[in-house]
């Protein structure tokens, strides 16, 4: 349950309450906020996230443009209750998946606006409601959103398949674009200090990764350096407290260190610290994203894509299915099977890095998809007394 404390500096002020779960929404979420600052909206914002690393994240790339940070409280409705009477927001805004019954029924009953903002439905998400009960519920529960701005055209129309009018419903992009387009601009104030030494050396980046995807890493790797003896690896694990386990089934096979190490003498780094996979992506000449050889819908492929890097992921990037697509289609993006085919474009890259090629496709691409936060802004902003 939020702190009475900190709910007291919210007395009276009505703010605009925005939820992002983790680094992920966060992530989009700040690039709405950020939409509204710079559209002159100068009201209080409540941020809430669910984890530690969410928090993390929110004060890393948006630190000072929302007013207050909270834990979501519980979707229970005394909890829920107490947190609407405290906060007293004008609208509530949660990202991406994020449905939470208990808190989307008392701000209806309230006559709050709500929305789902960078909406989409995973394949997991419609296998459930995809049912005769999971459609009534699953209409039920998207209909209590005043308005839904979702990420692709497949999104509106899973909604519309559950019976919701076309009229709340707005396909308008993808929010994490903006946010990394403005982290891009900032890459300039990162310490790179740690990776400084072999910076002339082929660096491969592995990003977002999980249990269950290093066996492929591993034999990907195998191939490169038999090629290239000078290419460096940096892991960055989906959660930092996974770094101990990463390093020790790779120390087993290479010289390797971690990030946090002054060690300037390895083959493999372990980035153990949450915060800094977007801008290393800038360092490398490709990468892997993760969550896709192992059934987690895939990671954000977008993120070394807005450095004119090169991406491979495995079978599974269904949580990015239109945009992985568009980007094979460009000549950006591969889906490899194994870690055989892995190394093998590894091997290819790094004997021919075309960074000139990439970074055109990666520009032609962002040009056409920027912009959905402030699109999202102008239909949260109507509903402002």
């Amino acid at each position: 349950m939020p702190s009475v404390e900190k709910l007291d500096k919210l007395k009276g002020k009505k703010p605009l309450w925005i939820h992002g779960v983790s680094v992920g929404e966060v992530q989009a979420a700040i690039s709405i906020i950020k939409a509204a600052r710079d559209g002159g909206y100068e009201g209080p914002i409540l941020l809430s996230t669910t984890t530690e690393t969410g928090k993390a994240m929110a004060y890393l790339i948006g630190n000072g443009l929302f007013d207050l940070h909270l834990y979501y409280p519980w979707d229970r409705s005394k909890f829920v209750s107490f947190a609407l009477d405290s906060i007293n927001p004008w609208a509530f805004v949660t990202m991406e998946t994020e449905i939470w019954p208990n808190i989307l029924w008392a701000l209806k009953d309230r006559q709050i606006p709500a929305f789902l903002a960078n909406g989409r439905i995973s394949q997991r998400t419609w296998k459930r409601l995809s049912t005769f009960l999971g459609k009534k519920i699953g209409k039920e529960f998207y209909n209590l959103f005043t308005e839904l701005c979702l990420r692709e055209d497949m999104d509106k129309e899973l909604l519309e398949e559950l019976g919701l009018s076309s009229t709340k419903l707005h396909v308008l992009g993808d929010t994490k674009i903006d946010s990394l387009l403005s982290r891009k601009k900032a890459v300039e104030c990162t310490d790179f200090k740690r990776i400084t030494p072999v910076l002339n050396a082929p660096i491969f980046i592995a990003g977002s990764t999980h249990p269950g995807e290093y066996d492929y890493l591993l034999e990907a790797f195998a191939i490169l350096k038999d090629k290239m003896s000078s290419a460096k690896l940096l892991i960055v694990p989906r959660h930092p407290d996974k770094a101990p386990l990463v390093f020790d089934i790779f120390s087993n096979h290479y010289k390797t260190t971690k990030y946090s190490s002054n060690n300037d003498d390895w083959d493999v780094m372990v980035v153990d610290e949450i915060g800094v996979l977007y801008h290393l992506y800038s360092l490398s000449i490709s990468a892997f994203v993760g969550g896709s050889f192992i059934d987690k819908g895939g990671q954000n492929i977008l993120e070394p894509v807005s450095w004119g890097v090169p991406v491979q992921y495995g079978p599974h990037m269904e949580d990015f299915a239109e945009a992985s697509e568009e980007l094979i289609e460009m000549g950006i993006a591969t889906q490899v099977s194994s870690g055989k085919e892995l190394g093998r474009i590894w091997k290819e890259i790094a004997a021919n890095p075309q960074k000139e090629k990439y970074k055109n496709i990666s520009e032609q691409y962002f040009e056409k998809k920027s912009a959905a936060a402030r699109r999202t802004w102008e239909i949260i902003s109507k509903y402002k007394d």
